[in-house]
């Protein structure tokens, strides 16, 4: 028994020692004007707004068959996001996509919002704005939520790959078309 105590107690001498072995970072001072701490200790960048570009793809299927004389394609759409960042969990995206099955242009504008966390973050957002049904449809003022999820890769964490569903709903008819799609893009 009193060997069991010996090697408790011995084991809570070094745990209790560890942290005093190690040595601290010697890190600059940061009391100087905002934004001066850069490469000193204190923030690794700047804050503030930056902009990303991303390339958008992947599969879209139409909960109604398109009109008549519509254009036939595969069940697939590519797109292009700009996005500004206000902070890191807050974006403002314009985005643009065309559906091949049917011919449908997407164009939306709206916010969308990243959860905490490293390396991967997940996403949510709303968009509205315009969608383009041929064939007698016409313009349609439409709304997309958006899920997803994000990873920062590279050094300063400037490439985005991500994959989103977006369900893009027209007010007043012409079916919803679900996107299931992946997007890499830089963060500038």
């Amino acid at each position: 028994m009193m060997r069991h105590v010996r090697l408790c107690g011995a084991l809570a001498m070094v745990a209790a020692t560890v942290p005093l072995t190690a040595s601290a970072q010697s890190g600059g001072r940061t009391d100087g004007p905002e934004e001066s701490e850069y490469g000193k200790g204190g923030y690794s960048g700047p804050g503030g707004r930056s902009v990303s570009l991303q390339l958008d793809w992947g599969a879209a299927i139409n909960s109604r068959k398109p009109p008549r004389g519509a254009p036939e394609g595969p069940p697939l759409f590519v797109g292009a996001t700009l996005s500004l960042w206000g902070a890191d969990w807050y974006q403002l995206d314009v985005s643009g996509a065309y559906v091949f099955d049917g011919g449908r242009f997407v164009g939306m504008v709206g916010p969308r919002f990243r959860t905490w966390g490293w390396p991967l973050v997940f996403t949510a957002g709303l968009k509205a704005g315009a969608i383009v049904i041929p064939e007698g449809e016409g313009l349609r003022f439409g709304i997309s939520p958006q899920l997803g999820a994000e990873i920062l890769l590279g050094d300063r964490e400037n490439i985005l790959m991500a994959l989103n569903y977006t369900p893009d709903i027209p007010i007043g008819g012409g079916g919803v078309t679900h996107r299931l799609g992946m997007s890499v893009g830089y963060k500038f």
